[in-house]
């Protein structure tokens, strides 16, 4: 009778330590198992893989009434370059549309954006620089790139 008392008292123990094999999610400022950032934006609906060169990545949002964009801004050096915010530049941007307002622009100039995916009335897009700084010559890469579109995904 006392094994049988004792026998949930040692499970709930031996869970709490082990940490109930759950994971947390990993931080979206530090290296995750994998050599990359995991950046998550609930608010919006989705999850995108960064990768390691992005340190000391940034965001910024700016909302209008035809679409929300996410901006990703890394640092560079290259005074040459225009930066929108200084000492950063700007490689990624995350445009997201209502599906409305999408089929209306996806042919037009829109046309710089690439569909991603979308999920209930929202339509995920991103688009990338189209020049580099000097300093991420030699870092960008178009295997970068396609791991970055690979990792971004719809909650």
């Amino acid at each position: 009778m006392k094994n049988l008392f004792l026998f949930p008292i040692i499970l709930i123990i031996a869970l709490s330590l082990s940490g109930c094999g759950c994971r947390k999610a990993p931080a979206m400022d530090q290296l995750f198992e994998n050599g990359a950032y995991h950046y998550r934006n609930k608010d919006l609906g989705f999850t995108i893989v960064l990768p390691a060169e992005f340190e000391y990545y940034q965001t910024q949002r700016k909302e209008t009434e035809e679409f929300v964009d996410l901006e990703f801004f890394v640092p560079t050096a290259d005074t040459d370059y225009l930066q929108e915010v200084p000492g950063y530049a700007k490689p990624i941007v995350i445009r997201i549309f209502s599906r409305d307002v999408w089929e209306s622009v996806s042919s037009g100039d829109e046309a710089l954006y690439q569909k991603l995916g979308d999920k209930g009335k929202r339509v995920y897009t991103i688009r990338f620089w189209q020049e580099l700084p000097v300093d991420w010559q030699g870092k960008w890469s178009e295997e970068m790139r396609s791991k970055i579109i690979d990792g971004f995904e719809v909650k």
